[in-house]
Formats: C-alpha cells, sequence, structure tokens
C-alpha cells in the first residue's frame, strides 16, 4: 500500500522541479532578448554618432573662415543690363573681347550692344544646345551632348569633321592650352594633336591612370592635366606619356571626401580649388609638390563659412581671387575672407551657373540671362 503513495509523492516533486525549470528558461530568454535589444539599439546609436562625427569632420574648415555663421552681409555694386538668353551653361571671352555663351538654345554672342543668337531653328547651329566653349586663338570651338562644332569664316556654327573620331560624342567640357584643343566626353577624354586628329585619353589608354572615362569637367595647370569622374579627380603630368600611370595622381571620391559631381575647377596660382554641389573644396597640398609629398586632403567650405548656398555651379580664379557662382547669388574668396556680392538695385537673376572674366568684367551666366559686374568696385 506504501508503494503507490511513494511513486505518487516522486511523480508530483518531478512535475513540480519541471515547472520551476520551465518558468527560469521563460525568464531567462526574456532578459537575454532585452539585453539584445539594447545592446543593437546601443549599437546603432553609437554607429549614428560615429557616422555623425565622420559627417561632420569632413565638413570643417580652418578656423580662419570659422567666425562666419552663415551668410555675412553682401557687398551692393552695380550689375549690368540683364541680356536675355536660355538657360547658360558656359560662358567665354574671346581674344577680340565677344562675350560667348554656350545656352539650351544654342549658342549667344554680345558684342558691345549687339547680340547675336545661333540656334537650330534659325539654321545657323546644327544642335538643339551647346554644353561648352573653348577658343584656341584661331576658331571658336562648341561642344553639345550631340558632337563638337566651330565656327565658320562666314559666322555659322558647323558640325567639325574632327568630332568623328573624339571617344563620344555627348561633349561635357572643352578648354585650351595654349594651342591644343582638349575635351572632356562621357566615354574618355581627348586632345588635339598637330595632324588634325583627337588622341584618346581613358581608362585603357592610360592604363588606369584615369579611373573613370566620364569626363565631366576637365582643366589645365602648368603641366598637369585634371579631369573630374565618377570616381573621383585624375592628374595626370603631361611632361611624361598618358600610358604610364606613375605618372598619374588620383583623389578617390570615397577616401577623401570629394563631392560628386565636380561642376567646376580653378588654381590660384599654388592650390587646386573645386566646386561642387555641396560647396567649395580646396587641394591642401600645392601643385608643385603633387609628386614629392602629395596627400589628398580636402577642406571644405560651404555656408556655414559664409558662402551664399551651398550649391556651387562654377568657379574662377580673377584678380588675386576666387569667384563663386551659386544657386543664390555671387561670392569671392580673397585673403582668407569669403565677401558676397549683390546688386545695389535693377533685376538680377540669383542662380548663376556659369562664370567668365577679362580685365576688370566678370561676367555672369544665370539660368535666363547674361550680365557683367566691374571686379575693380569690389575693392
Amino acid at each position: 500500500m506504501t508503494e503507490p503513495t511513494t511513486t505518487s509523492s516522486k511523480s508530483s516533486g518531478g512535475t513540480f522541479w519541471l515547472t520551476i525549470l520551465a518558468i527560469a528558461l521563460v525568464f531567462y530568454f526574456i532578459n537575454e532578448s532585452k539585453n539584445a535589444g539594447t545592446s543593437e539599439q546601443s549599437q546603432s546609436i553609437s554607429q549614428e554618432q560615429s557616422d555623425t562625427t565622420a559627417a561632420i569632420a569632413t565638413d570643417i574648415a580652418p578656423r580662419k573662415f570659422g567666425d562666419a555663421q552663415g551668410p555675412s552681409a553682401a557687398l551692393q555694386i552695380p550689375f549690368s543690363r540683364p541680356i536675355k538668353t536660355a538657360a547658360v551653361n558656359d560662358l567665354l571671352v574671346d581674344p577680340s573681347g565677344t562675350v560667348w555663351a554656350a545656352t539650351e538654345a544654342g549658342i549667344t554672342s554680345i558684342q558691345n550692344d549687339q547680340v547675336t543668337n545661333y540656334s537650330l531653328a534659325m539654321g545657323t547651329f546644327p544642335f538643339v544646345q551647346a554644353q561648352c566653349l573653348a577658343h584656341d586663338g584661331r576658331q571658336l570651338w562648341a561642344g553639345t551632348l550631340f558632337g563638337l562644332c566651330v565656327m565658320t569664316e562666314n559666322k555659322r556654327f558647323i558640325s567639325a569633321d574632327v568630332s568623328s573620331s573624339l571617344p563620344s560624342q555627348m561633349i561635357w567640357d572643352l578648354t585650351v592650352d595654349g594651342a591644343t584643343l582638349w575635351a572632356g566626353t562621357q566615354n574618355g577624354a581627348a586632345f588635339l594633336d598637330k595632324t588634325g586628329t583627337f588622341i584618346t585619353i581613358d581608362e585603357h589608354t592610360t592604363n588606369s591612370g584615369l579611373r573613370h572615362n566620364w569626363c565631366k569637367r576637365i582643366f589645365r595647370m602648368d603641366s598637369w592635366f585634371v579631369a573630374a569622374h565618377d570616381s573621383g579627380l585624375s592628374l595626370w603630368n603631361t611632361s611624361f606619356p598618358a600610358a604610364n600611370p606613375e605618372w598619374w595622381k588620383n583623389i578617390d571620391h570615397a577616401r577623401a571626401g570629394l563631392i560628386r559631381p565636380v561642376t567646376g575647377i580653378a588654381y590660384d596660382g599654388k592650390f587646386l580649388w573645386i566646386s561642387t554641389p555641396r560647396g567649395v573644396m580646396h587641394l591642401t597640398t600645392p601643385v608643385n609638390r603633387f609628386f614629392s609629398d602629395f596627400v589628398p586632403n580636402l577642406v571644405s567650405y560651404s555656408r556655414i563659412h559664409g558662402l551664399p548656398a551651398d550649391r556651387i555651379n562654377s568657379i574662377i580664379h580673377h584678380k588675386g581671387a576666387l569667384w563663386i557662382a551659386t544657386n543664390e547669388g555671387l561670392a569671392r574668396i580673397k585673403n582668407d575672407t569669403i565677401q558676397l556680392i549683390s546688386p545695389e538695385s535693377g533685376n538680377f537673376a540669383r542662380k548663376i551657373r556659369a562664370l567668365a572674366s577679362s580685365g576688370d568684367l566678370l561676367w555672369l551666366g544665370t539660368d535666363e540671362a547674361v550680365q557683367f559686374i566691374n571686379t575693380a568696385m569690389v575693392d
């Protein structure tokens, strides 16, 4: 009679301890779940703080520009009467003093008070738009997204025969080095040799010295050719063969924090400056030390340092200063100081898309007009 009682007692005791163990396991897993969630949240917050710190660090400029808290008071000077055009993509002043504007509707020229338009509809320009301009001392060239044009002696633009030797008919930028014409295209850069044929510079012909073929902006300074593309900046010392990648320097956009796309390049005689959709960037290595001590360190200046806007559309060096075209007006950097420039009266389109200079005059191409200022009035 006692055996059934003993068996029942053991069974009851086992059930009790199993219940206790189950409850303990439930609390253990609940606690672990909370700790895991807290750990993940902590790691997420830590990562966000790290990312934010990194982002801020890449945008901080030296203290010499750091005193400005937003745009400073603008210097008001006279601006010329706006000359109505389509949206301007590029500006150029030729050796005779004629101003040329490449626009979304073709070409506009300004000579004293005479304004002339060249367009597809008028039969004086072969394409619907013009992207960029260059003058080699003899001829005016116009690059479009459909091919290269040249101006003839009878003042008409025609499609250039030499355009077929370009790596692409989508031409984003043109520049001239002495008498040599350079082009930046969708599929590489090129220069016009003495035989009248373009020599292609791309990833293949440079053995990856040029890191990307989409050359949105090109620039010549001293013995260097600079190409801005989707991977960053590539710089070639033209004193040596382009096929040898050892004569190239590259700035990777991700490692250096370079903002893309680059909208303009300028050289102040010592340093390279770059305009971007998020401010102006300054390469701290002097050009004459590119081979001996090249460090791809970029310092950024934006609206918090005194520029009128973060979106920079063009930059040039003129009369010892850097002139900055933004979506909210014009600015100048000189002697480590940012100065805003605005019209004292009259009509003015704030979105400046292109700049060109001649003598004391700085020409502004906007999304609806061309006008100029006298830079002598700024100092």
